[in-house]
């Protein structure tokens, strides 16, 4: 295979760097081995860069001076990262570079004084003096309408919530009174029933009492009836068997019809009177008529009935004589 010249070139022209002749030959055969040099051109190039070391001992105004071809080289081999080509000497520099580089720096500091320093520390003018006043005399007049604008509104929320305070308080005064008056009406309305409960109670309890008491008024009222009614079928016996008279003559039969008639009208109303004086009697007792209703009070009568069987009974013997 062909050996390239050009790449050769290059790779010897690296080799000659003082930093890369430094290094051991292995590291330089396997960096150019990672260029994709061959065998061939790998010892080309160390033999070229080493004969060129051996020159470079002579004295360097004998040797030829030649632009080594950097960006060429730069084309193919790039070197490792650790490793910076040599850096170009600056050129020298005399009186006019100075003085140019001076007048530039003094023109842009004299820029930079009138353009920021001199404003801050120049004094002012009359009329940035009057500009001043006029901008703080309408802060002012700002300032002091926000304040009284700041004050009618704080005037009016004191009244706003002094208003509220009173509304507030009147509502929980009524609210205050509504509740007493119904913890009053709940109070009374348990007294009352507990007015009813006991009320209701005590009639529990009296009515088996009651019950007793008019069981027992009653046998005796009836045992009263039982005893009346005896006397009254007593009465109406008696009332019922008439005497039998002795035989008489007609004639003093007959003169004394008007006496028998008279006699008979007497005795029913005797009769009467004696029934009436019995009833009386018995009520002064302080036993009860049958036919008063219960009642122990008034003025007791005879009934009806009782007056007709007594009329009818002293009739009968009136017939039969």
């Amino acid at each position: 295979m062909a050996i390239r010249e050009d790449i050769v070139a290059s790779a010897a022209q690296f080799l000659q760097d003082p930093s890369v002749a430094s290094s051991p030959v292995e590291n330089r055969v396997s960096f150019l081995r990672n260029k994709n040099l061959t065998q061939e051109e790998i010892d080309a190039a160390l033999g070229r860069a080493s004969g060129r070391v051996t020159d470079s001992h002579e004295p360097r105004a004998a040797a030829p001076v030649q632009a080594p071809p950097h960006q060429y080289y730069n084309q193919y081999v790039q070197p490792n990262p650790w490793q910076q080509p040599p850096q170009p000497q600056s050129p020298r520099r005399d009186w006019r570079d100075w003085f140019i580089m001076a007048t530039v720096m003094g023109g842009f500091g004299y820029g930079l004084y009138s353009r920021y320093v001199y404003p801050m520390i120049a004094p002012p003018t009359p009329e940035r003096l009057d500009q001043d006043k006029k901008d703080i005399s309408d802060k002012f007049d700002k300032t002091f309408a926000l304040v009284e604008q700041l004050a009618r509104d704080t005037e009016a929320l004191k009244a706003a919530e002094k208003d509220r305070t009173e509304r507030l308080d009147t509502a929980l005064a009524e609210l205050e009174s509504v509740i007493n008056e119904l913890k009053s009406t709940n109070r009374r309305r348990e007294d009352d029933a507990q007015r009813a409960r006991d009320e209701i109670q005590a009639l529990k309890e009296s009515i088996p009492a009651a019950l007793d008491a008019q069981k027992s008024l009653a046998d005796s009222r009836l045992k009263e009836v039982n005893s009346e009614l005896i006397s009254l079928k007593t009465l109406i016996s008696r009332m019922n068997a008439p005497s039998i008279p002795a035989p008489q003559s007609r004639q003093v039969a007959g003169n004394s019809n008007n006496n028998d008639n008279e006699q008979q009208k007497e005795a029913p109303s005797q009769e009467n009177t004696e029934l009436s004086e019995t009833v009386s009697t018995t009520k002064g007792n302080g036993h009860a008529s049958p036919l008063s209703g219960g009642t122990t009070t008034g003025k007791v009568s005879i009934p009806a009935w009782q007056l007709a069987m007594a009329n009818k009974g002293s009739a009968d013997p009136g017939a039969a004589s």
